[in-house]
């Protein structure tokens, strides 16, 4: 039977970055949505006389942008340790060192080019407003590829320590 080996590498981060782009521009045009439809409610003749509507939808907005952006950051420190401490579990020769900085230099590319999506969509005029109330979210975005470099040499550190001869 095939023993699953289910620890930390570089693939990891290849995957969070594609998670924590595409959950970022997600949540800008979800909130710009909702930003709209409040907007609406509370132009509308049929809410004047329901003030609770306009304030609801304002109310779910806020909180839900706070939620947001505090759990991008706890996500991202929490996807920073799980990954580092699974890499510890992970026994690797030495000699592969050149494969992983040559596949981390890919990866920061990479992520270059992940931040460059979400800034494509937080630069958009009609977007300022819904960047505003994303500012740790949107500092990790613009991060994006400095961080993965970072997590990146440490990770390679961790994973390539723990190997012993004989």
């Amino acid at each position: 039977m095939k023993k699953l080996n289910k620890k930390a590498s570089i693939v990891d981060l290849f995957f969070i970055a594609i998670v924590f782009a595409f959950f970022s521009v997600a949540v800008l045009v979800g909130v710009k949505i909702a930003s709209e439809f409040q907007s609406k409610i509370s132009t509308s003749d049929a809410f004047a006389d329901s003030p609770e509507a306009i304030s609801y939808t304002g109310n779910a907005i806020n909180n839900y942008t706070y939620a947001v952006n505090s759990g991008f950051l706890f996500l991202t420190v929490f996807f920073v340790i799980a990954t580092l401490t699974l890499a510890a579990l992970v026994r690797i020769h030495p000699i592969f060192i050149p494969i992983f900085l040559i596949a981390l230099t890919f990866l920061i590319f990479f992520c270059g080019i992940m931040s460059n999506i979400y800034t494509g969509v937080a630069e958009q005029s009609q977007m300022a407003d819904t960047v505003s109330r994303f500012v740790i979210m949107h500092n990790i975005m613009i991060a994006l590829p400095f961080i993965v470099g970072i997590v990146g040499i440490v990770l390679m550190v961790i994973m390539y320590k723990n190997y012993q001869i004989g």
